[in-house]
């Protein structure tokens, strides 16, 4: 989501497109070697950091057992019983009314009432939402800080005053309160805390209190770390009147940071050169100023530093979301979209067959960011984790709500900034600053670009540079259910969809600028930096009917972006590797770089294309890439469905149909011609498709029972694999567990399938939605078997068919099975015992991107 530009900034926008529309000022970076560089990457540049946290085992801690003042219990409600206005007369004889919202919201606005928050009148609980537009008795709101009330009377004058129950408080307080929290000091201490946009890992050591550790000082020691206090999430009551951290050596204080409620971050790089060499006990001890009642101190993690280094190793990976491939100029598209980056892609490596593991964001930048397909991915260590290890200081700076830190995207950073829709010039600028407070030390970045993703509103003279045609009922505030409901109901034109496209350009030309920039600014840090350019996934524009992504596994949603610039970039061409990868590449290659492989990784590493020293192993290298079969799938807004790319070919199967598709993409890269429905043997793609998921695929029987209450049994001359299929698998919007969406039928609701240990029989019991199931069998050639229901028994021929025994119906359908072994929700329930769980502002951004009703 994009929002409205301050008058200076949008100013200052509309100078950078003017210069930018006019080719004035793009950077051109330094010539690269002649020859592609030798890495050196995985050289140590320096000492590598003490991390204290990796050290809290060995560390000593004086802990309060509670900053909570004695007579104010933990607060788990509010009566709201003054200071209400009038803010409305309504027509019907109900006003609206308002009174300060005493607790801390993250969003202004919400079309959903806050997780955690109720309002009761009594006993009764109060309707949320739409006001002022719906003034309904009883009906209540949250405005920018105002909590909105519809009464045909005064709140202060109703008999019971309305209450408002809250749970974030207590839960907060529950943790953050040492003898509260039933933690061992380790566990207790070990916290993150997010400040405004920014979350951080680090120490909880609530005043008066302190973590102290024995540790011997590397040459040219400092001390780097950040304190604040932990806010409230109450507006009202009391709160900590300020308190103080004061780091020690050998109990004498060398840094005193004065802490106050609602700052940020202060952070500190303390000289503890001195010491260097020497054993030590290093303290973080903190002070009250006053009273302790809710003095709870947190220290981001603390890392003892060497000396600045000369030549520090850098790696920055910018994952730009909903880029199309063949939208950029250097791939061949014929608007000058991004030229801007020609300097930087004539010293970079340039893959030409690169592919998303799905046609969405999370799923693609999980892969990414661990190296793993994106189901194992959700359990993975990522790339922050591995170069944390290496000695690296890590960052996150993101602009999409699926990259939220509870997501797992965060663990491993240091630092992980999330603003929704951001531009791409805030987001540069925020990497700029950050890159440049550690450009004396070895760092890795992440930054996400948000700018080719709905909405498509670039700034300036950007937004409508190629719009040749009318918007006809189109404008730049619909997402992607607005477009295609009037797509549905034939309203647009061919001038209407191209206006969209041209403005989704118009996007992709400003964020080239932009990145131009930034990479071109890169090159004036001190030592080597390796630069990534990959996107997550791309955009329809009705190539196959539709619009936008998420819904298909074609070319235009699933090949990506991968651009490699080693360090100090390379002009000996030729750069464009034609050998197949993928993104679960990237991590994999940046690990082996600096020295850090890991064999459980899906990927495969791609050093012999970027780093001079492995050349000799390049062709190797690619026979390999072109022998592995590459999966993709993961779509949400469409039946599901799997595909295998492999010999320049790509397999689709769908799983609750079984329908298939076959495309050369050699031949046809528009993938039009479907050679699933030419009479031909597909078994070489089945088994395909089984590789590279790691999944049973093949010739089966798909059983779909059609009676409610009958149990049956299916036996076997020959074992068998079966699978009760999920329903969600058949809906053409599946459910999104992991922001809490439930499933239409809960798989426990269809029934239980049991498969003999011997293979041979498969019982089912039904549930109360037997009929919306559906029982995958996978065995060696055509299938006969026997239906079996108490003593009856029924013979089934390879053919299929409806076949009925007493009471029971069922049909019978041979085709090609997946059985999938792993999903969404078994990692869930594997992990809590439980799927969902919201978090409210990033509800209220996928709402208002159409992805949650």
């Amino acid at each position: 989501m994009r929002y409205p530009l301050a008058p200076v900034r949008a100013s200052v926008l509309l100078l950078t497109a003017i210069v930018a529309c006019s080719g004035w000022g793009t950077p051109t970076l330094p010539q690269g070697s002649a020859r592609l560089p030798v890495s050196t990457l995985h050289e140590l540049s320096g000492v590598e950091p003490i991390r204290l946290m990796d050290r809290l085992e060995r560390a000593d801690f004086e802990l309060p057992a509670s900053n909570l003042p004695p007579d104010e219990p933990i607060r788990r409600e509010l009566v709201l019983d003054g200071d209400w206005s009038k803010e409305e007369r309504g027509d019907k004889g109900v006003d609206l009314w308002s009174t300060t919202l005493p607790v801390r919201t993250s969003k202004k606005k919400y079309g959903k009432v806050p997780k955690g928050l109720v309002l009761y009148r009594g006993a009764e609980e109060l309707r949320f939402g739409s006001l002022p537009e719906h003034l309904r008795e009883g009906r209540w709101d949250i405005e920018d800080g105002e909590l909105l009330l519809a009464s045909a009377t005064d709140p202060e004058d109703w008999e019971e005053p309305p209450v408002l129950r809250f749970s974030r408080e207590a839960e907060l307080q529950e943790r953050i309160n040492y003898e509260v929290s039933g933690l061992d000091a380790v566990d207790f201490v070990r916290w993150d805390l997010t400040l405004g946009i920014e979350t951080r890992p680090g120490l909880l050591i609530p005043a008066p209190g302190s973590a102290s550790w024995t540790v011997t000082l590397p040459p040219g020691a400092r001390l780097d770390l950040g304190a604040a206090l932990v806010p409230r999430r109450l507006l009202t009551g009391i709160e900590s009147d300020g308190a103080a951290l004061d780091v020690r050596v050998d109990g004498v204080s060398v840094r005193r940071l004065e802490l106050e409620p609602g700052g940020r971050f202060q952070d500190q790089v303390i000289d503890l050169s001195a010491h260097a060499g020497r054993e030590i006990e290093l303290s973080l001890a903190t002070e009250t100023k006053g009273s302790a009642d809710y003095d709870h101190v947190f220290v981001s993690e603390p890392r003892l530093l060497g000396p600045p280094l000369e030549r520090p190793r850098r790696i920055v990976v910018v994952g730009i979301d909903t880029l199309r491939f063949d939208a950029m100029t250097q791939h061949g598209y014929r608007r000058d979209t991004t030229a801007a980056l020609d300097s930087f892609a004539s010293s970079a490596v340039l893959f030409e067959d690169a592919l998303n593991s799905a046609p969405r964001t999370r799923p693609s930048f999980r892969t990414a960011q661990t190296g793993r397909q994106p189901l194992p991915a959700m359990d993975a260590e990522t790339l922050g984790e591995h170069l944390r290890e290496a000695g690296f200081a890590t960052a996150g700076i993101t602009a999409n709500v699926h990259l939220v830190p509870r997501m797992g995207f965060s663990e491993g950073y240091d630092s992980w900034q999330y603003k929704n829709g951001e531009d791409a010039e805030v987001q540069l600028e925020r990497a700029r600053r950050w890159l440049d407070s550690h450009r004396t030390e070895d760092s890795y970045l992440f930054v996400h670009l948000m700018d080719p993703h709905v909405f498509y509103r670039a700034p300036g003279l950007h937004k409508n540079r190629y719009v040749e045609t009318d918007a006809g009922p189109l404008d730049e505030e619909m997402n992607r259910w607005d477009v295609l409901r009037l797509a549905d109901r034939d309203e647009l034109t061919e001038e209407n969809k191209a206006w969209l496209r041209a403005r989704y350009d118009g996007e992709v030309h400003y964020m080239a600028g932009e990145l131009a920039r930034f990479v071109a600014w890169l090159e004036e840090l001190p030592g080597q930096t390796l630069v990534v350019l990959h996107s997550d996934h791309g955009e329809e524009f009705w190539e196959h009917g539709s619009y936008e992504h998420n819904h298909t596994l074609y070319q235009e949603l699933v090949q990506g972006l991968f651009w490699v610039r080693p360090p100090g970039g390379w002009a000996g061409g030729p750069h464009r590797v034609e050998a197949p990868v993928g993104l679960v590449d990237l991590v994999p290659t940046l690990l082996d770089l600096v020295g850090r492989p890991r064999p459980e990784l899906d990927g495969l590493s791609l050093r012999p294309f970027v780093d001079g020293g492995q050349r000799a192993a390049q062709e190797a290298l690619a026979q390999t890439l072109r022998a592995r079969p590459r999966p993709v799938g993961h779509l949400m807004y469409d039946r599901e469905r799997w595909a295998v790319v492999v010999d320049d070919h790509k397999y689709v199967l769908q799983t609750w149909s079984g329908d298939q598709e076959l495309y050369d993409l050699g031949t046809d890269p528009g993938e039009r011609l479907d050679l699933a429905q030419q009479d031909r043997d597909l078994s070489r793609w089945h088994r395909a498709l089984a590789e590279a998921t790691g999944w049973p695929v093949g010739e089966g029987w798909r059983v779909r029972p059609r009676s409610r209450d009958t149990a049956f049994a299916l036996r076997f001359p020959s074992p068998v694999q079966a699978q009760l299929l999920d329903p969600e698998s058949d809906r053409t919007r599946r459910a999104n567990l992991e922001w809490g969406d439930e499933p239409e039928t809960p798989l426990s609701e269809v029934g239980t399938l049991v498969v003999s240990a011997d293979g041979l029989s498969v019982a089912f019991q039904p549930g109360p939605e037997a009929r919306d199931g559906c029982i995958a069998v996978l065995g060696e050639g055509p299938l006969t078997g026997e239906l079996r229901v108490g003593d009856e028994t029924l013979s089934l021929g390879p053919e299929g068919g409806r076949s009925r025994l007493g009471a029971l119906s069922v049909q019978v359908t041979p085709g090609v099975v997946i059985l999938p072994q792993d999903s969404v929700r078994q990692r869930l329930e594997a992990r809590s015992g439980r799927v969902g769980g919201e978090d409210d502002g990033a509800i209220e951004a996928l709402r208002a991107l159409g992805y949650v009703e």
